[in-house]
């Protein structure tokens, strides 16, 4: 068994009418494209169950979808024109990259994104030959309970806990940011702690994000809505709201006179399974009439419009 740790960069539309104001005109198809993240640099690298490192990859991937490289994306990655242009086919550089990867090997990245992102753009090229993509281990998560962070380190964040030493002029250059990924868990790597990390199921976990909030309807039977202390059902003052990236609701609790927040996270599974990730915190008074005026303020626009 062994780990390979992938990480991939992206060339989007976002905020690209800053630098071309004018490129919808002279490229209507964007406007309708089929892909939000195109894949234009893949990277990766093997390590052992010692943490050893085997084998390292890394190629650029020529655009199709996007065709023009969006100049904010060649700030960030240092990606330039000429890498893109002499870049491989999707196909043939995901195929390379299976090369690396044999039939119990773990799959790992920095969050899920990079794992729905290759997903998203083998559908686009039509091309099913993920049969490598089975067992895997999100390195965030797993980072984050590790060092018992309550909010999602950033992998930069890590490093830094961490001490190690970085390069900001090599972050967000695939193969480095494998190679930095791979620092981190080496220096906190559990053989029997990461077991209960990793998802048998890739196609089955919660890894989508529902892209609008605001017109998307919760399933009123999934929620729970309940006191974490108590456990029995709260006085809902403020209904779930969209709040930012998650649902947001808030109420005392009729027994313990607590005041929770709730706070609601729906994503999809490839399979199509909408799930529900609800968490019930107690607050303090500040905190109750802070959320309570955001609440009321996004409600009055919602309602507005």
């Amino acid at each position: 068994m062994a780990f390979i740790i992938i990480d991939l960069e992206f060339n989007n539309l976002e905020g690209i009418h800053k630098y071309y104001s004018n490129i919808f005109d002279e490229y209507p198809n964007l406007k309708n494209a089929e892909l939000d993240n195109e894949v234009i640099e893949i990277g990766a690298i093997k390590l052992d169950n010692y943490m050893k490192p085997l084998e390292e990859f890394k190629t650029y991937i020529k655009p199709v979808a996007i065709p023009i490289l969006n100049p904010k994306i060649s700030e960030i990655t240092n990606i330039t024109i000429e890498d893109i242009e002499k870049g491989i086919s999707f196909k043939e550089g995901i195929e390379r990259l299976a090369m690396m990867i044999e039939d119990d090997d773990i799959i790992c990245s920095w969050a899920k994104d990079d794992i729905i992102e290759i997903i998203n753009n083998a559908m686009y090229h039509n091309y099913d030959n993920l049969k490598w993509l089975k067992n895997y281990l999100d390195l965030q998560e797993y980072s984050t309970k590790i060092l018992a962070k309550k909010k999602s380190l950033s992998l930069k964040n890590a490093l830094e806990e961490l001490k190690i030493k970085i390069d900001n002029n090599k972050l967000h250059d695939a193969l480095n940011d494998a190679v930095y990924t791979s620092l981190v868990f080496k220096r906190i790597y559990n053989s029997r702690a990461v077991k209960n990390y990793i998802i048998k199921d890739i196609y089955n976990m919660p890894a989508m994000d529902i892209k609008n909030l605001e017109e998307y309807k919760l399933d009123i039977k999934k929620l729970n809505e309940k006191c974490p202390k108590c456990n029995i059902n709260l006085d809902i003052e403020y209904n779930f709201t969209p709040v930012k990236w998650r649902f947001i609701s808030l109420g005392k609790c009729p027994k313990c006179n607590n005041k929770v927040m709730n706070e609601l996270i729906v994503k999809k599974t490839f399979s199509g399974e909408e799930v529900y990730n609800e968490i019930s915190t107690i607050i303090d008074e500040i905190e109750y009439i802070n959320y309570g005026y955001k609440i009321k303020k996004i409600y009055d626009r919602l309602i507005k419009y």
